[in-house]
C-alpha cells in the first residue's frame, strides 16, 4: 500500500468490534453445502435460519457437488457480482474407461493447464457459445485403478465436468465425473466452512442460552474477503460524509492506495477503521493518481460506482 498520509478514523467501528446484530448485516457465511439442495436453497435456509430479510450467494453449486458456497448477509449482497468473479478451487473425482499411468495422465493434465476453450454444458443457464477460461493450477492426487482424484483452481465458470471429458479424450478413453468438491470461493476455504446444522445450534446457542462466541465466529466480516478479492483504497472521514451527499472522493482525499489499480476497475474502499465503505470506479490507475498527488492535491480521483452501506 502506498501511504499518502496519516489519520485517525473518528467514524464507525472496527470489523471486528461490531456486535452480532451488526455482523449478521454486513457478514458473510462460508457454507459446507452437502451434496442435494441446490445454492439456492442452501441461501434460503440460511435466511430463514437466521431469520434475515436477504441473503444471496456467489456462485451456483450443482445440486449434486458438495463444498464450499459462500452465503452473503442482507448489506454483504451488494458484494455479490464482485466476488463471484473470483477464483475457485476443487477436488475431484474422474473414473475413466480404463487405468492410466500417473505419466500419462501427467502429460494428459499438461493440456489444460493455462487457457482453455470449453462450451457451456446443455443443462446450464447461460449461452451455448465457445468461450475462454484459465486453469491456474491441475494435479493429481492420487491414482486408485481407474478412478483418479485430482485438483483444480481455476477461473470462475470453468465447467469441471467438460474438463474430466477433455482429459479423458486426450487420453483416448472415456471419462466421467463421478464426485466434486468445492474448496475454496470468495476468499474463504473449506476449514472456514460449517454445516447448516451447525450454524443451526450456533444460531440457537445465542437465542436460548446466550452464548454468542461460535456464532460469531462463524460469521465472517465481509471486509475480510473483500480485501483478498478486491484492490483497495483508503480515504479520510470527510470523504465518506461527502460521498454520502453523491460528491466523489478526490486525490486529498485519499489516505492509502493499493498497487497496481488500473482506471476503469471496481475497487474497494475502505476507511480509516478498517470498514468497507464503498464500491468504486477509478478514473485514474495508481501510477496515475501519485503522479497527479504531487501535482494537484485537489484533482478528482474516482467516482461512486456504488454504495454499501457498511458502516
Amino acid at each position: 500500500m502506498h501511504i499518502l498520509r496519516e489519520e485517525q478514523g473518528r467514524l464507525g467501528k472496527r470489523p471486528e468490534e461490531r456486535s452480532l446484530e451488526e455482523q449478521l448485516r454486513y457478514g458473510v457465511v462460508c457454507i459446507d453445502k452437502p451434496a442435494g439442495p441446490s445454492s439456492h436453497e442452501v441461501s434460503a435456509f440460511v435466511r430463514r435460519m437466521l431469520q434475515l430479510q436477504r441473503t444471496g450467494h456467489t456462485g451456483t453449486l450443482d445440486q449434486n457437488v458438495s463444498g464450499v458456497l459462500v452465503v452473503l448477509l442482507n448489506e454483504a449482497r451488494k458484494l455479490s457480482g464482485y466476488f463471484a468473479r473470483s477464483p475457485k478451487s476443487y477436488v475431484c473425482l474422474m473414473r475413466l474407461q480404463q487405468a492410466a499411468s500417473q505419466e500419462e495422465l501427467k502429460e494428459a493434465f499438461a493440456h489444460f493447464r493455462g487457457t482453455i476453450y470449453q462450451t457451456p454444458p446443455e443443462a446450464s443457464a447461460v449461452k451455448k457459445r465457445l468461450r475462454t477460461r484459465t486453469v491456474y493450477a491441475l494435479n493429481v492426487l492420487e491414482i486408485e485403478g481407474k478412478n483418479v482424484l485430482f485438483a483444480c483452481e481455476c477461473e470462475a465458470g470453468t465447467y469441471l465436468r467438460n474438463l474430466v471429458r477433455d482429459v479423458g479424450e486426450v487420453l483416448g478413453v472415456a471419462s466421467e465425473m463421478r464426485e466434486l468438491r468445492r474448496t475454496y470461493a470468495s476468499g474463504l476455504s473449506e476449514d472456514q466452512a460449517v454445516t447448516l446444522q451447525q450454524l443451526s445450534d450456533y444460531y440457537w446457542l445465542w437465542k436460548k442460552k446466550g452464548r454468542e462466541e461460535h456464532l460469531r465466529k462463524t460469521i465472517v466480516p465481509v471486509e475480510e474477503p473483500a480485501s483478498k478479492l478486491m484492490k483497495k483504497i483508503v480515504v479520510s472521514d470527510d470523504a465518506l460524509k461527502k460521498t454520502s451527499s453523491g460528491v466523489p472522493p478526490k486525490i486529498s482525499d485519499v489516505l492509502q492506495m493499493e498497487e497496481g489499480i488500473e482506471a476503469g476497475e471496481a475497487i474497494a474502499c475502505f476507511t480509516a477503521k478498517g470498514e468497507l465503505a464503498f464500491v468504486l470506479q477509478p478514473q485514474l490507475s495508481t501510477q496515475q493518481a501519485l503522479e497527479w498527488w504531487n501535482e494537484n492535491k485537489d484533482a478528482e480521483f474516482a467516482r461512486v460506482l456504488r454504495v454499501v452501506q457498511a458502516f
